[in-house]
């Protein structure tokens, strides 16, 4: 009964999930599958919370960081939602959608000086990949496969982290491939039944 009160507080951050690692892609799937596979960006971990008209985004040390993405803040002010908490990776592109090499994101991520300058210069996108709370209720200990297509339902395409859902080897793998071709770290294997760990 008393875990039961627990509730998540918009605007105030939550410690993230973290991840293991595995030494290849059949390891990470011998310990998940069926799983989740999603594109691994090198950018910058984003926690970002929206109520009403108030979004604000915490990095993965919890520091408020929202005068520094404000393309990030607008775009998630857009959403069809009330409330919500999201989890994902702000990152640089190039034109063609390539990402920039990590230390450009970190430079345009970091600084808050310039922030206007950069911001035409060097913009962030946002991927998400998991969604915590939307409007009023806490979803973080709910299965993966369920914060999942609450996300799809509740986000464009272009918002979300690509990802699969694969049970076979081979389609991982070239799902992997593919992420590897557009410049990016690799995957993410994750459980499909899991909650969300902070």
């Amino acid at each position: 009964d008393a875990l039961a009160r627990f509730r998540l507080t918009i605007m105030r951050p939550v410690q993230p999930m973290l991840a293991q690692t595995a030494t290849d892609l059949d390891d990470a799937l011998s310990r998940v599958n069926p799983a989740v596979v999603e594109w691994k960006l090198d950018g910058a971990r984003l926690q970002i919370h929206r109520l009403e008209d108030e979004v604000r985004a915490f990095t993965r040390n919890l520091a408020d960081v929202t005068d520094r993405v404000p393309e990030i803040v607008k775009v998630i002010g857009a959403l069809p939602v009330h409330a919500t908490i999201l989890d994902g990776e702000v990152i640089s592109l190039r034109n063609d959608g390539r990402p920039y090499p990590f230390q450009v994101t970190l430079g345009r991520f970091g600084s808050s000086l310039n922030v206007e300058q950069l911001r035409t210069e060097r913009p962030l996108s946002v991927f998400v990949f998991d969604c915590l709370h939307v409007d009023g209720d806490d979803i973080f200990d709910r299965r993966g496969s369920e914060r999942f297509a609450i996300l799809s339902e509740r986000l464009p395409a272009a918002l979300v982290v690509p990802r699969i859902v694969a049970d076979a080897a081979d389609d991982a793998r070239a799902f992997l491939d593919r992420a590897l071709e557009r410049g990016h770290e690799g995957v993410m294997v994750k459980s499909l039944s899991a909650p969300y760990a902070a």
